[in-house]
């Protein structure tokens, strides 16, 4: 689903490199973004919620929504694209980037996705608020680019994350200044939780890395 002019497998840079010889010894070797929702999925083992932060086009959630037929997925997006710059190295993504030229009119998405149309600090403490109390998440799809967006999500969600919860991050890795975003805010959650993480699988050419969270 992804594939850009400057996407390298990770071994081409010294860093990727680094991270995968420090938190990926017994992880599978994937070769797509599509391979590691799916290998994601097939390795969940406990029931409830599914959520993707960062919608855009809604491809990504309807590949999610076909996996998961019986579920429903929330996907939350504002439509309006990047909050703030992305700095990716010396390549910056402007303020308003990936967002749908028309906010107003959400990508068409199958019969088990429900889009919830927000800015995170807005809709997130919301869906938290009317979630059932004895579900918690069983798969949250990452895409938040940022680290101020991701940072935001842990801190609505953090109480819905359990032991069993599998995260997948869509740019975790294999980027210049990927440390400084999602790769931070979830070490930064990690930092203040009592769960560590078992890395399950990542793409070799891309960016995308799947987690399970386990009870320190």
């Amino acid at each position: 689903m992804h594939y850009r002019s400057y996407n390298t497998p990770y071994w081409e840079n010294s860093e990727s490199q680094k991270m995968a010889d420090c938190y990926f010894q017994h992880a599978k070797q994937l070769c797509s973004d599509a391979e590691v929702l799916k290998f994601a999925s097939d390795h969940l083992t406990i029931d409830g919620l599914f959520l993707e932060l960062g919608v855009c086009t809604g491809m990504t959630i309807n590949f999610i929504a076909a996996l998961n037929p019986h579920h429903t997925i929330y996907g939350f997006d504002s439509f309006e694209g990047l909050p703030e710059d992305w700095v990716c190295g010396k390549r910056i993504i402007p303020k308003g980037s990936l967002g749908l030229k028309n906010p107003s009119q959400p990508p068409p998405v199958l019969h088990n996705v429900e889009l919830i149309k927000g800015w995170f600090e807005d809709s997130l403490p919301q869906f938290v608020t009317r979630a059932p109390q004895d579900q918690s998440i069983a798969f949250l799809h990452v895409d938040c680019d940022l680290y101020s967006s991701t940072a935001c999500a842990f801190k609505h969600l953090a109480a819905l994350i359990k032991a069993g919860t599998i995260i997948v991050f869509d740019e975790f890795y294999n980027y210049p200044g990927y440390e400084n975003h999602e790769f931070k805010a979830f070490h930064e959650f990690l930092e203040s939780s009592a769960f560590k993480p078992e890395f399950l699988g990542y793409n070799i050419y891309h960016q995308q890395v799947a987690v399970r969270i386990l009870d320190s």
